[in-house]
């Protein structure tokens, strides 16, 4: 599956069909990239985010954890997309969703880091908003869609899930309350250990991220690791803004179309 917006090597079907000789595999995600990454802080930034994850997902795979399909670039065997009754029709992030279902299904997910497709960041940070919005949205959908079924994956994919739930969805919504009850009541933050655990996560994600995946060395690469830590600040109003939607709202959201401007430039 690949978006309208996506650039392709020549050599990408031969770099991937072959994985699925293993009959575990049930989908391939390639690693993606930014194509217009110099446009501007943001492009930059969402190439650095690429890295970061791509590390992740390769090292979540390592340790027996889980990966995750990211819509541009994936390939799923026809018959176990049969199986899981193919696309959510009801979710924001058919990619996400279909992630779970995989993994219930039985099947892994493989990433890959070469190949890799490109594809247009996102301009503006309203474009951003929406667009993270709807991920959160979707992300945290699947869980409260597939609780409590999720807990028969085994423990070590049971173990990657809550770990990336408290650090990715939690943390975030608890860290408003958690500085107020710190400055009205003089007391030491209650989230501080998971703090310093996402943080020491995203800081050697982006190191070695930048470090294997855009050659960054020395001056380049800490600036680019700073810029990029802040960059990802963002995350915090997103969830905040997006479990309070989730709370009120009567209906689900309606999947909304990231628009792109059809620009080909080389990251």
């Amino acid at each position: 599956m690949c978006d309208a917006d996506a650039q392709l090597p020549a050599n990408f079907l031969r770099k991937t069909v072959p994985l699925f000789q293993k009959q575990a595999i049930g989908a391939v995600q390639v690693r993606k990239a930014i194509s217009n990454a110099n446009t501007n802080f943001l492009t930059r930034c969402q190439q650095m985010e690429m890295c970061c994850d791509s590390f992740l997902q390769t090292h979540r795979i390592a340790i027996g954890g889980m990966s995750e399909l990211r819509g541009n670039g994936m390939l799923v065997r026809r018959e176990l997309l049969e199986k899981c009754q193919g696309w959510n029709e009801n979710t924001v992030t058919d990619d996400l969703d279909l992630c779970f279902k995989l993994y219930l299904a039985g099947a892994e997910i493989e990433f890959v880091t070469v190949p890799l497709i490109q594809e247009e960041g996102v301009t503006t940070w309203e474009k951003l908003w929406n667009q993270r919005c709807r991920w959160a949205e979707g992300g945290y959908q699947r869980y409260l869609d597939y609780f409590p079924q999720i807990l028969t994956l085994g423990w070590a994919k049971e173990i990657d899930l809550l770990l990336f739930f408290l650090l990715q969805f939690l943390l975030p919504i608890g860290l408003i309350p958690d500085l107020l009850w710190t400055i009205f009541y003089s007391h030491h933050p209650v989230l501080f250990p998971l703090q310093t655990l996402l943080s020491i996560i995203l800081t050697i994600a982006f190191i070695a991220g930048l470090y294997q995946f855009q050659s960054l060395r020395g001056w380049s690469l800490l600036w680019s690791t700073i810029q990029g830590s802040l960059y990802m600040v963002h995350w915090i109003p997103v969830m905040i803004v997006t479990t309070l939607k989730m709370c009120v709202q009567t209906e689900r959201s309606r999947w909304v179309k990231t628009e792109h401007r059809g620009e080909i430039k080389n990251s």
